[in-house]
């Protein structure tokens, strides 16, 4: 993820969560799966924490959470949010991937959870599996890594579009339509933009902001192959046919089965 993408989206970020997502954080079917596997009190870093609601959402079923996002206004977005709800104690720190075995201790972790399509931002192969191998080496022997992502060829395949979430979300006096833009280019290796584009509306005015978010696409199969040759087995992924979002998890080996 980078910092520059993410810079202004940060302060208008929180639109695109109703409210019962606000609570509830990424609420999908693999996720829910993946922390129901933990136990109360479990090591969990969110390694793409954003403005922090995965956080928050990880804290209320019980977890010891620590969380990092390569954005630094990102991170004072969640830490902001975190005091506001009374939730003090997770370490937020500003870190890439890459450098998460410099800002955590290694083996630390029971489960890694990088979600909200956040590994699309690895531009190629090798940067996923960087990503990935420090993952790896701040998991615990046996620890659980947990990728909540697109299904990039389903995306692919759909085309360039608008989208609008349903419902309008109010806050304080404000009203705000969620849209998104894809412009999807014509070759599936090539990078994928996403434009998040709440409209204000005030009475009968309407402002648009506009955050374009650039993603590198990959099929389900690489994904596999680089989460492999970082070092990780038992992958699974809970893909439904049809279904935008998939839920993948795969495994720190334990030392005396490598």
């Amino acid at each position: 993820m980078t910092e520059d993408q993410y810079r202004s989206l940060a302060t208008d970020y929180h639109w695109y969560f109703d409210d019962v997502a606000l609570f509830l954080g990424s609420d999908t079917p693999g996720g829910r799966a993946a922390m129901s596997a933990l136990k109360p009190g479990a090591r969990v870093l969110d390694a793409a924490c954003g403005i922090g609601v995965d956080v928050s959402a990880l804290l209320r079923r019980g977890f010891n959470v620590d969380a990092s996002d390569a954005s630094e206004e990102m991170v004072v977005a969640a830490r902001q949010r975190l005091r506001g709800a009374g939730a003090d104690g997770p370490n937020v720190v500003t870190s890439t991937w890459a450098n998460l075995p410099t800002n955590f201790e290694p083996e630390r972790f029971d489960a890694v959870f990088c979600i909200g399509n956040s590994i699309a931002h690895a531009p190629d192969a090798e940067a996923a599996i960087a990503a990935f191998e420090a993952f790896r080496s701040v998991l615990a022997p046996g620890g659980m890594l947990v990728l909540d992502t697109h299904d990039w060829e389903l995306v692919h395949n759909m085309g360039s579009r608008v989208e609008i979430e349903p419902g309008i979300v109010e806050r304080d006096g404000t009203r705000c339509l969620r849209t998104y833009s894809w412009h999807v280019p014509a070759a599936f290796g090539d990078p994928h933009v996403l434009e998040i584009a709440p409209i204000f509306v005030d009475g009968d005015r309407a402002v648009l902001r506009s955050y374009p978010v650039t993603m590198w696409p990959f099929t389900r199969a690489e994904l596999k192959r680089r989460l492999r040759a970082a070092g990780f087995a038992s992958i699974a992924l809970d893909a439904i046919p049809g279904d935008e979002r998939y839920t993948a998890t795969a495994r720190r080996p334990k030392r005396d089965h490598p």
